[in-house]
């Protein structure tokens, strides 16, 4: 496929946009993460993963792009891609550059993010686990949990953490 500029162009854009869209998401989890709101963090993680199909499309159509521009050019290991747009013909990459790199800064927004907030679930659940620990022994075979009606259940079989949470 023959590459113009507009359409060079119109890909980095695409791909901007569904990045700049997943890093609005990513920023709203972590707010959910930590407002403690499990439900609409539930939703969201549904809309990111949507997104994040959306992301992997455009980049593909993006690198089909650069191997075809890029064709017979020897690069530095793994640049960004501001880096690979130097390597452009001189048309295409006057449109593209500044595109490569805000994506590049959007990429990089977003893997900073979704770490805090692996981090920020991660200490969460360790925290549930040292405030549970009195009620869920280890030793025991068995745990103490509540119906849905507030009656006391006894002799559940103990298979995990979570049911100490009925």
């Amino acid at each position: 496929m023959i590459y113009t500029p507009e359409s060079a162009a119109t890909i980095l854009l695409t791909e901007h946009d569904s990045l700049a869209e997943l890093l609005r998401l990513v920023k709203e989890e972590q707010q959910l993460i930590l407002n403690r709101k499990t439900e609409p963090l539930l939703a969201i993680l549904q809309c990111i993963e949507e997104q994040l199909l959306r992301v992997r499309q455009n980049q593909e159509k993006r690198d089909a792009m650069f191997k075809c521009l890029l064709e017979g050019v020897r690069l530095p290991n793994k640049p960004g891609l501001a880096i690979r747009t130097r390597y452009f013909p001189e048309s295409i990459r006057l449109q593209t550059s500044f595109l490569a790199q805000r994506i590049d800064t959007l990429i990089q927004l977003v893997h900073e993010i979704a770490w805090q907030n692996h981090v920020l679930l991660s200490h969460s659940m360790h925290f549930l686990e040292q405030v549970l620990s009195p009620w869920l022994d280890p030793r025991k075979e068995t745990v103490t949990v509540y119906s849905e009606n507030g009656a006391l259940r006894k002799n559940n079989k103990r298979q995990n953490i979570f049911q100490a949470v009925a």
